[in-house]
């Protein structure tokens, strides 16, 4: 795959900049809940620091997210972890690939439009030549940004400064009591939902910017099982590729 296909879908990271909002050392503005106990008695710098501090030991997370900018939807769900296997989709606009990746290897299933996309002038050949294969990334252009838990962990710690930040107090979540934290940073206003009860997780982050979006954050340390395609359900892209 070529660089200025993969420039789009590894470009679905940016949803991560919906993240960011979370990291930082403001102190912000102490609150308190309307339950939850002490946990959610606290300031929003230390909830903040008790959600960052579960998220960075996470050997294993699904993250679905989704955001709108300049027109387009971007978005992703997958399954990963710290050993490396991975499994999900990606979007792009209309151009969009599942993913996979073991300790073995690699693989991604492009649609029809990023194919287009990555090869304009060799679209209808290189559709017909992949159908309904896997693509083999042997330079990990597509899964390698997509499948990396700890850049993408890293980047809710980001530093960017929050002003008006507050601890709005607890809510129920898919049945979970969650303490919600409000803030604005430079892309927005955001907010962040963490767990009280057991490991403090992020379970769910909104951004009400420019580029509005939504990430939620399940399955945390549970395994990942990828299984490799065959052989036969795989082909390589490199006889297009200049």
């Amino acid at each position: 795959m070529t660089k200025r296909a993969t420039a789009g879908l590894a470009g679905v990271l940016l949803l991560a900049g919906v993240l960011a909002g979370c990291g930082g050392d403001d102190d912000g503005d102490g609150g308190g809940g309307d339950g939850g106990g002490d946990f959610a008695d606290q300031s929003y710098a230390d909830i903040k620091q008790d959600a960052l501090d579960a998220m960075t030991s996470l050997e294993a997370l699904h993250v679905q997210a989704s955001v709108e900018s300049e027109g387009q939807t971007s978005g992703l769900d997958i399954s990963m972890s710290s050993e490396g296997s991975c499994t999900g989709n990606v979007q792009f606009g209309a151009a969009s690939a599942e993913i996979l990746r073991t300790g073995d290897g690699a693989w991604y299933k492009p649609s029809a439009e990023l194919l287009a996309q990555a090869f304009p002038d060799q679209a209808e050949e290189v559709v017909a030549h992949v159908g309904d294969s896997w693509v083999l990334d042997t330079d990990d252009e597509v899964t390698g940004s997509n499948c990396d838990l700890e850049s993408f962990i890293d980047q809710l710690s980001d530093d960017e400064e929050e002003t008006d930040t507050e601890v709005v107090g607890v809510e129920e979540l898919d049945g979970e009591d969650v303490v919600r934290l409000d803030y604005t940073n430079v892309d927005g206003d955001g907010s962040a939902y963490v767990l009280v009860e057991g490991e403090h997780y992020i379970v769910k982050i909104e951004n009400k910017g420019e580029a509005p979006g939504t990430a939620t954050f399940s399955a945390f340390d549970d395994e990942v099982v990828v299984e490799a395609p065959a052989d036969d359900e795989v082909v390589d892209l490199a006889p297009f590729e200049s």
